[in-house]
């Protein structure tokens, strides 16, 4: 036996933490000579680091192979942690020891890996993955806990190999040393993607372990350097410029859990738009299209896009599984599928595997600096996710009472977590909702700035959401920071070019400065994202009768309503184009309508009552107008229709008056002073001039 001069790896673990570049080495070659004799059809079954000696040289040698079966039952040279069999064979070392062997399953090549896979943990940490009290509590962590979480400073490339190594399942291991080594190799080498990501999924199982890993090892920027993704993954995809999303279908069979599926999917298309240069079509109007079409290829086809992302959610206690694939439109062929999977306090992170995986799979573009931020995924608690979610669901239907449902719930999500920033951006979402004129529950003096403080405690915790910063560019708006807020707007689209809403808000922001061109453009570039939204397809008319073509309005608001007759934003929309366009008698009936489908809100009222004084029913109008005088002695009645009214009425006094109190509240109509054609009658009084000069509007 040959005699090898050295020190021990645990000593030197102990004594200073190798470099990432010295860990890898070291992994590598140990990996190496596992693999050796593994071949050779021998098990160590008791991989440890101070069963590895650095030669002079700085070379590891693995030491004591074999030693485990010659070992007699309760020899004083057996290490203290270690365990030793009834006939006096030595199990390996309790730490080390892989859940299978534990419970007394017989040790193999995979029970080897996990013990490599500790060794690699040891390495790059300085401690053990899993450790306790007492030997009970050690056992109980190996099989019950999951690995300690590895610091950031691990690159997050070295931190999936050892994740993977850790699986508590042998099947979903690597199976060979030689895989390890390979992949660390890569990893050292900073080599291309997909060597790595074939090691990673080479498993027979595609779970969480082999497919998010083989996804995110991507992102090899995490360990070597900024930049690094676009290298690794060569040119962009010039094929794929456009992708639609559809739903992902809730597999749980538990229909509560629909809010669970509808929110990963945004998830994911925030992270798409965020991280790649790819433009994404909404799940809104994918599902839309797929109700007419016989294939996903035909959906691409409908919607003008490259290809079409789908996928199903499955739950199973608190794991979370996505199962995803990719369709090319041009003949409907599967470009790319897999299986994602974590625990629901990493539900953010699974959006980001599969983000990874599909970019690195088709090469997408990759924004500057997405990589890092993809990377740094954090972990949210799943009840305060689970209220996120519930909460964007209610919000999306955009009712008074679905709102009321979506504060409670991002209230919930931000005292669960109150450091999760989505929930924050949210929460000024619903506030911003809540000061509006049509489902306005108060005064915006009372909403927006809760709306402006919640956007910024958001932008605290993360300046890069592209969420809150559109928030804040609402609120600003509306309080006539015009800089402002046209600088946030546009900072959530760069952010996020496939957001839609933010691209909706700023064509809104254009157009009350007169900027009607631009407007158009930006409201279209919004439709073009969510074609079959009916806030976005509601807001394209909306921009059409302010800019001056009424009838285009009517025509698109009538298509609209054919989606959802239902939908009263587009009906609002439609009366304001009909007025317009002095097609009274149609917009009496919309106004009607409307008062009916809202239980005669405020807004709706005022409507109707501008429809009566234009077919001469002004004791119709007063009638009601004098309703909503007298609600607003109790309840929160918006001023500026009431403005609008007493106009259309020749009371200029009251007019001036009621709109100088919207001004005072800075409700949301004082943004549009200059360009809403209510307005038309109050517009050469000086009073109102004045109004529109202390907003700041042309």
């Amino acid at each position: 036996m040959a005699l090898v001069a050295g020190q021990s790896l645990n000593d030197v673990v102990h004594t200073r933490l190798p470099t990432l570049d010295q860990a890898l080495d070291y992994g590598v070659q140990i990996a190496d000579a596992l693999d050796h004799a593994h071949r050779q059809g021998i098990v160590h079954r008791d991989l440890k680091s101070s069963n590895v000696v650095l030669d002079t040289s700085g070379r590891p040698i693995v030491l004591d192979f074999g030693l485990a079966k010659r070992l007699p039952e309760g020899d004083a040279a057996a290490p203290a942690d270690s365990t030793v069999t009834g006939q006096g064979a030595l199990a390996g070392t309790l730490s080390h020891m892989a859940p299978e062997v534990l419970l007394g399953g017989p040790a193999d090549v995979r029970s080897d890996v996990w013990s490599l896979g500790v060794l690699l943990y040891e390495l790059t940490t300085g401690t053990l993955p899993f450790t306790g009290r007492t030997p009970f509590e050690t056992s109980s962590a190996i099989l019950n806990e999951p690995l300690h979480p590895m610091p950031r400073a691990v690159p997050l490339a070295v931190r999936l190999v050892i994740e993977r190594c850790l699986v508590k399942d042998p099947d979903s291991r690597y199976q060979r040393a030689a895989d390890v080594r390979a992949a660390l190799d890569a990893i050292r080498r900073r080599h291309a993607w997909p060597l790595v990501g074939r090691l990673l999924v080479r498993a027979r199982r595609r779970t969480l372990y082999v497919s998010a890993a083989a996804a995110v090892l991507v992102v090899l920027a995490a360990s070597v350097g900024p930049g690094a993704w676009r290298r690794l993954a060569g040119a962009p995809n010039a094929r794929i410029a456009t992708l639609a999303i559809m739903p992902l279908e809730n597999a749980t069979d538990d229909s509560a859990f629909n809010y669970y599926a509808a929110g990963l999917t945004e998830g994911l298309i925030a992270q798409l738009g965020e991280a790649t240069g790819v433009r994404v079509i909404s799940p809104t109007s994918a599902a839309h299209v797929a109700h007419t079409t016989d294939t996903l290829a035909q959906v691409a086809q409908r919607l003008g896009a490259d290809a079409v992302v789908s996928g199903r959610l499955r739950r199973a206690g608190d794991r979370v599984a996505v199962d995803a694939r990719l369709i090319e439109r041009a003949g409907g062929r599967v470009l790319w599928s897999d299986t994602f999977e974590r625990t629901a306090d990493q539900t953010l992170a699974l959006q980001a595997d599969v983000v990874r995986a599909l970019a690195a799979a088709v090469r997408l573009a990759v924004r500057p600096g997405a990589a890092d931020r993809l990377a740094m995924v954090r972990a949210v608690s799943p009840q305060a996710y689970e209220a996120y979610l519930k909460g964007r669901y209610e919000w999306n239907r955009r009712t008074q009472a679905s709102l009321q449902r979506a504060l409670a719930h991002f209230k919930a999500a931000i005292a669960l977590d109150p450091t999760y920033a989505p929930a924050y951006a949210a929460l000024a979402d619903c506030y911003n909702q809540f000061g509006t004129v049509l489902v306005g529950t108060g005064s915006p003096r009372e909403y927006r700035p809760l709306a402006a403080a919640a956007a910024i405690r958001a932008l605290q915790i993360d300046p890069y959401s592209a969420e809150a910063h559109a928030a804040l560019g609402y609120a600003q708006h509306y309080d006539l920071r015009w800089a402002d807020a046209e600088r946030e707007l546009r900072r959530a689209i760069e952010l996020n070019p496939s957001y839609a809403m933010a691209h909706v808000w700023y064509a809104n922001l254009l157009m009350s400065r007169r900027r009607m061109d631009e407007a158009l453009a930006e409201v279209q570039l919004a439709r073009a994202l969510d074609p079959f939204s009916l806030i976005v397809n509601a807001n394209v008319g909306w921009v059409l009768a302010y800019a001056g073509r009424p009838e285009e309005a009517i025509g698109h608001l009538r298509w609209t309503l054919g989606l959802d007759s239902t939908y009263v934003q587009a009906r609002v929309r439609l009366v304001g184009a009909l007025m317009a366009a002095r097609r009274y008698v149609e917009a009496h009936d919309e106004a009607e309508r409307l008062v009916r489908l809202t239980r005669r809100a405020p807004a709706m009222v005022m409507a109707l009552a501008s429809a009566d004084v234009k077919l001469g029913r002004r004791a119709a109008a007063r009638a009601l107008l004098d309703e909503l005088v007298k609600r607003g002695r109790t309840n929160y009645v918006p001023p500026a229709p009431i403005a609008q009214v007493f106009a259309e009425l020749g009371d200029r006094e009251k007019a001036v008056a009621w709109m100088t109190r919207a001004f005072e509240e800075r409700s949301n109509a004082i943004a549009y002073l200059a360009v809403d054609p209510g307005n038309a009658m109050m517009r050469d009084d000086p009073r109102f001039q004045k109004l529109l000069a202390r907003a700041g509007l042309p």
